[in-house]
């Protein structure tokens, strides 16, 4: 993708994150959100679970394993893909960790509790799920173009598990929906910035493998 138009596709993302963080800073969702909830049967089939366990962090962990053996195998060391995909990952939980803190939004069904701020995850917004998932189809869409259609759809699945399992509400998601591509355009658009540390921390430590060229 051409520079230019990758810093415009970011500049364009944050304009709307930011749009979309003042709204629910307003409580501009909370009438689309409650409705959208009441009309959302509650399912929790295995399916379901399934789905929405697909993407939780652990099974990132097996991801990340498994995207790293698959670039040992084909080139003797990680590729520069799976490097971006795991600094977006990590960065992406820690602005969804943040952001829940701060907002502070509950869960749908559960009051709002002091206690909470020390678990991040006991909040709703954003729904780390969804933000994992798209950063997996961002990522995915990159390497193979060919599924792109198809890694999305998985992560507006997960996105719908999550309301579907009545643990979060619209917002939540497609806010975690957008910022997984941000994330990881943030990731590429600073790259010149972070690799050469990177590199230099990794030949310090004699991992020659996780060095990127």
């Amino acid at each position: 993708m051409n520079e230019h138009i990758r810093l415009r596709l970011l500049a364009g993302s944050t304009v709307v994150l930011i749009i979309l963080l003042f709204m629910e800073f307003m409580g501009l969702f909370a009438y689309p959100n409650t409705r959208l909830y009441a009309l959302t049967p509650y399912l929790s089939s295995i399916w379901m679970r399934l789905i929405t366990d697909s993407a939780s962090f652990a099974a990132f962990v097996i991801y990340i394993l498994l995207f790293a053996l698959y670039d040992i195998k084909k080139t003797g060391k990680v590729e520069r893909w799976t490097l971006r995909f795991v600094l977006s990952l990590f960065a992406g939980m820690v602005v969804v960790g943040v952001l829940k803190v701060l907002l502070g939004v509950p869960r749908p069904g559960e009051p709002f509790l002091r206690r909470a701020l020390l678990k991040a995850d006991y909040f709703a917004f954003p729904s780390g799920h969804a933000t994992r998932a798209s950063i997996l189809a961002y990522s995915l869409g990159k390497r193979f173009p060919k599924y792109r259609s198809l890694w999305w759809a998985y992560a507006i699945l997960v996105a719908l598990s999550r309301l579907f399992l009545h643990v979060h509400w619209f917002s939540d998601v497609l806010f975690g929906l957008l910022l997984g591509p941000w994330v990881l355009m943030l990731v590429e658009a600073t790259e010149d910035l972070w690799l050469p540390v990177y590199n230099s921390i990794m030949q310090k430590l004699k991992l020659g493998v996780l060095r990127i060229e």
